[in-house]
């Protein structure tokens, strides 16, 4: 009995270590198996260097977390894992994500609720994960989702009037407020915070960052076109409303607002730190997280049907305060005092 004690405390105490280095190792993949993760993405494309090729997978927090996840599991880009990344205006996303299934990946990974929701009906049997502000466009149960898809949501919709509430208590004044988004990305996004507007003594005013009628023009032109409506009108404050396209032009967005002196509220802390005012939201690097648990899980053999549509559970409020006082803006210290982080 002594004997059999023994052998069982060191072979849990070996456990303990061995089982994380298997895990770096890949040890628990097939060995010698090469897994292809197809992503397919909006990407502005003057954003991209002249004639230089495209990144095997766009820079930012929610790649990078994605995939040191998946390397914490053991798929290791360059070693046993390939990455088949696609980028195009929406017009281009259902013929790519074809491409991808031809090239029989394990699994395709796709954010924005429009483009989740253009890719998933072009893809009906290679597994899916998406990144969506609203899942129920895509999903009727988050827990039991059906089919091919699951995915992540950062919960966008849900929060949009909440963030309406907080623009106006940092700026108590703001009556006239630029809305702008691509309406078609996820319509319940705009009709909570339009719900929420008389409440809140705001006249909310619709900028179509992507009209229909500029769909194969899409990129530099169409923001170009937006924030000059913008400008037009003359707002108190600009309100954004995420997608990939406005999420890649932040900077841009961001000095947009600080030269035309608007306040400007955000979905995610990266406009914020590209010269933003506020933000209020989930975090890009742990929804990256999550997707890419989700696909290692996949590709370990579990059906997406069987992984439920993960919600975003932790939000913060991010002010910048350089950019409160180039725009002349006292933030009320009650609210800088609910500041989950505050730019100097």
């Amino acid at each position: 009995m002594w004997r059999k004690r023994v052998w069982l405390v060191a072979a849990l105490t070996l456990s303990i270590f061995v089982a994380p280095i298997a895990a770096k190792e890949g040890w628990a993949q097939n060995p010698g198996k090469v897994y292809r993760v197809g992503v397919v993405l909006v990407l502005p494309p003057n954003l991209l260097p002249p004639n230089a090729p495209q990144p095997s997978f766009p820079g930012g927090p929610l790649a990078r977390a994605l995939l040191d996840r998946l390397a914490d599991h053991g798929y290791i880009e360059g070693k046993n894992l390939v990455i088949e990344a696609r980028f195009g205006g929406y017009e281009r996303l259902a013929e790519l994500a074809a491409e991808l299934v031809r090239l029989h990946v394990d699994v395709i990974f796709t954010g924005g609720t429009k483009a989740s929701r253009i890719v998933s009906d072009a893809v009906k049997e290679t597994p899916l994960v998406i990144h969506s502000c609203d899942p129920f466009e895509h999903v009727t149960r988050l827990a039991r989702p059906e089919g091919n898809l699951t995915g992540v949501t950062c919960m966008t919709t849900e929060l949009s009037p909440k963030r309406l509430e907080l623009l106006k208590e940092a700026v108590p004044n703001a009556v006239r407020v630029s809305f702008l988004s691509d309406p078609d990305d996820a319509p319940p996004g705009l009709k909570l915070t339009q719900d929420a507007a008389p409440r809140l003594g705001i006249d909310l005013h619709i900028t179509d960052v992507q009209a229909a009628d500029r769909l194969q023009t899409w990129g530099d032109s169409d923001l170009g076109t937006a924030l000059i409506a913008v400008a037009k009108e003359h707002p108190d404050a600009l309100f954004v409303y995420p997608d990939p396209i406005l999420i890649a032009e932040r900077k841009r967005i961001a000095e947009f607002a600080v030269t035309n002196r608007l306040p400007t509220m955000f979905a995610f802390r990266e406009f914020v730190d590209a010269g933003g005012l506020m933000s209020y939201g989930s975090s890009l690097g742990e929804m990256g997280a999550s997707a890419g648990e989700l696909i290692a899980k996949i590709l370990a053999g579990t059906r997406p049907s069987e992984l439920p549509v993960e919600q975003a559970t932790r939000f913060e409020l991010v002010i910048n305060l350089k950019t409160a006082r180039a725009l002349g803006l006292t933030i009320p210290p009650s609210l800088l005092a609910r500041a989950d982080k505050v730019i100097e």
